[in-house]
């Protein structure tokens, strides 16, 4: 490893790593488009290595690596590479046969020390020789793992048959296969999700929502899931998890406290108070699909509650604030439950919310609710230059400056005056307009999921996001927000444009915004697509100055590099 000399290389250093980091959030937030709504980032999965393996096969351990060839710790003595091998013989070839050419043994490097017999599921890639496979490291398998890796090769590569059977192995008692199926429910299209609907287990899904030893990850998913096949009669579950409040219940259990005090019995009062306190947050890490899923089954008279206690709550913890705004993102962009209307009214609500406002506007841009227009204006005109505020108002008055008619003379009268408060920040957001593909306010005939069918047929969805169950308070975000501004001024986190994506998703919509008589109508002026060139070439110049840079930060760390 790299020998640091001082903190100033390791912040260095560091520095690199969250740049390219930065980067890599970037290329996986276009990758996870499509996937499951509030499903954390998946790994790859057990069938995804498979297909991307030029060989892959299932093997048992004939022999363990050498007790004299495994260091004794890791600073032990180097390991010949002839002796750091176990071998492992082929018990059924999975993926490239004809690349294994006959073989029937394999000597793989794997320091476990696993009985002989054991199986294992093995890959490999043809990475320096188109012959030969450089083998990676064996994943220990048991006898189920091993009768569900051979069914994975034969399942179809989307749809609802494929999440049938991942769907039989959620909550499993082996680790491998809970983590794997959980991994492809969050990786798969929504619309698939959707489609496995009548093929749920809905007492199973309540059951685990309840259990306190399912992650907040898996009760996202299952929350999602209950928000398809859910019945009236989940929602009374679900609207007391929402209402638990531990703040409420503090003051009752102080006083508990304290009588058991007078009593003399005091021991296990404190205990009581916290694991009061630890129940609701374990029942608030998954807030997000938890509303989400609420407002699925009881429709717009549900968000009087998610007002009451995190949207117009003056005192409610930014965390659960931003995962009020998840699901409100959500039901804006995937489904027709609630009235676009009614979500814009909530919607409004978090400006209220000054470590909040600037995150929603696009919300607000993306969807043209131009009626708050003149509020947004009193809040530029407000707030301090440089403040966070600024940025996002200028990137809506923009885009609400390409509208017909009223809205949009009145935006470019608001433009006007502003840029004589603040020209830098007007011009700053005109500068995005490169990008302007992204900042295009939608229009509403094709935004609505009403256009895409009631049925819930829909253009294919997207992955709103998941928030950590431990996110940044106020003080720690708003910096964060100021740094990300130029890239969310226009568009929120989350959904995608709700631009049609298929030519039959383009006519339906077509057909209802045609059908829609009187009225004015709003129009979006297309703005320019920006050219291939610009969208490969500038990440990739960017990616490569990254590179220029970290190497020079490595050979900063290199003692070899300094003299003293």
């Amino acid at each position: 490893m790299f020998a640091f000399r001082d903190a100033r290389q390791r912040r260095r250093l560091a520095g690199g790593f969250a740049a390219l980091a930065a980067l890599g959030m970037g290329v996986a937030a276009v990758r996870q488009a499509g996937a499951c709504p509030f499903c954390s980032a998946p790994m790859q999965t057990l069938g995804q290595e498979i297909a991307a393996a030029d060989g892959a096969v299932i093997a048992q351990l004939v022999s363990p690596i050498p007790e004299a060839a495994v260091p004794a710790s890791p600073g032990g003595g180097a390991v010949g590479t002839e002796l750091a091998t176990a071998k492992f013989r082929i018990a059924e070839v999975l993926r490239g046969e004809a690349k294994l050419g006959g073989a029937q043994e394999l000597d793989v490097v794997y320091f476990g020390q696993d009985p002989p017999e054991k199986k294992f599921l093995i890959t490999g890639l043809a990475a320096i020789s188109p012959d030969k496979i450089e083998w990676t490291t064996p994943v220990p398998l048991s006898d189920r793992a091993v009768q569900y890796v051979k069914r994975l090769p034969n399942l179809p590569a989307t749809g609802v048959d494929r999440l049938i059977f991942f769907q039989e192995h959620l909550e499993d008692e082996d680790p491998l296969l809970a983590q794997d199926a959980y991994d492809e429910f969050a990786r798969a299209p929504y619309a698939d999700v959707i489609a496995l609907g009548p093929h749920m287990n809905r007492p199973k899904l309540i059951q685990w929502i309840n259990d306190p030893n399912v992650g907040p990850s898996g009760r996202r998913l299952y929350l999602t899931m209950l928000g398809v096949c859910g019945q009236p009669e989940d929602v009374a579950m679900l609207e007391s998890l929402l209402s638990y409040d531990y703040q409420l219940m503090k003051p009752g259990i102080a006083a508990a406290i304290a009588n058991c005090a007078a009593a003399g019995t005091v021991i296990g009062a404190g205990l009581a108070d916290e694991m009061m306190h630890a129940d609701e947050r374990r029942k608030k890490e998954s807030l997000d699909a938890l509303i989400a899923c609420y407002l699925k089954l009881k429709g717009p008279e549900g968000l009087a509650l998610v007002d009451e206690k995190f949207l117009g709550n003056p005192t409610v913890e930014y965390k659960n604030l931003h995962s009020a705004i998840m699901a409100l993102r959500f039901h804006g962009e995937e489904t027709d439950v609630i009235p676009r209307d009614r979500l814009l009214q909530s919607m409004r609500l978090a400006l209220d919310h000054q470590e909040f406002a600037d995150q929603v506007i696009p919300d607000l841009t993306r969807w043209e609710d131009w009626e708050v227009m003149p509020r947004l204006v009193a809040m530029f005109k407000a707030s301090e230059k440089d403040d966070w505020i600024r940025q996002p108002v200028a990137s809506y008055l923009l885009v609400a400056a390409e509208q017909q008619g009223a809205p949009g003379e009145q935006a470019r009268a608001a433009l006007a005056e502003l840029e004589s408060l603040d020209a830098e920040t007007v011009e700053r957001a005109r500068s995005l307009s490169a990008f302007s593909f992204l900042a295009k306010a939608a229009d509403p005939a094709a935004a609505s999921p009403t256009a895409a069918g009631a049925t819930g047929a829909q253009a294919e969805p997207v992955q709103i996001g998941t928030p950590s169950a431990d996110a940044a308070p106020p003080a720690a975000a708003a910096p964060a927000a100021a740094n990300a501004a130029a890239a969310s001024d226009v568009v929120a986190p989350g959904p995608a444009s709700p631009t049609p994506a298929t030519p039959a998703a383009s006519r339906v919509a077509a057909k209802a915004a045609d059908s829609v008589g009187g009225g004015t109508k709003s129009v979006t002026t297309d703005l320019p697509w920006p050219s291939k060139l610009k969208i490969i070439g500038v990440p990739l110049l960017a990616a490569l100055v990254l590179l220029v840079v970290f190497a020079v930060l490595l050979r900063g760390t290199d003692p070899r590099s300094s003299q003293d």
